[in-house]
């Protein structure tokens, strides 16, 4: 698959995980996990779950909004990264806080009908604007 191809299943595959993530379906938002699918924490350390997508499929974080105009991509062979900005809104202690983060994925190249994957998630602090 050329990098052009590469970037443009990655880009229906982010149009599709993007509708999943904002209308909070869980089910569609897991097809497009791979299963060697992996996070670290913010030190680099392997975690079998991220604590955002967990509290994400149990409804007390909730996507509000991914920055799409501002998605930015870096591909390297048969993995695409892409990266944006995203606003979550987490309810916590009766009460609900609007956070802003740089939402990072690593697409890898695949079998599968759409012919990409989601490899990696990781958040960073969201940029200065």
């Amino acid at each position: 698959m050329t990098v052009d191809g590469i970037e443009q299943r990655t880009a229906r595959a982010e149009a599709g995980l993007r509708h999943a993530l904002l209308a909070q379906d869980v089910e569609a938002a897991r097809q497009w996990l791979s299963p060697s699918l992996f996070f670290t924490d913010a030190a680099g350390h392997w975690q079998s779950a991220h604590p955002c997508l967990e509290a994400w499929a149990a409804r007390r974080l909730r996507v509000v909004a991914i920055e799409q105009s501002a998605i930015e991509y870096l591909a390297c062979g048969q993995l695409l990264l892409a990266a944006s900005d995203v606003s979550l809104t987490c309810i916590a202690d009766g009460g609900e806080q609007l956070r802003r983060l740089r939402l990072l994925r690593v697409w890898a190249r695949c079998s599968s009908p759409a012919g990409v994957h989601l490899l990696s998630v990781g958040m960073l602090p969201a940029r200065d604007t």
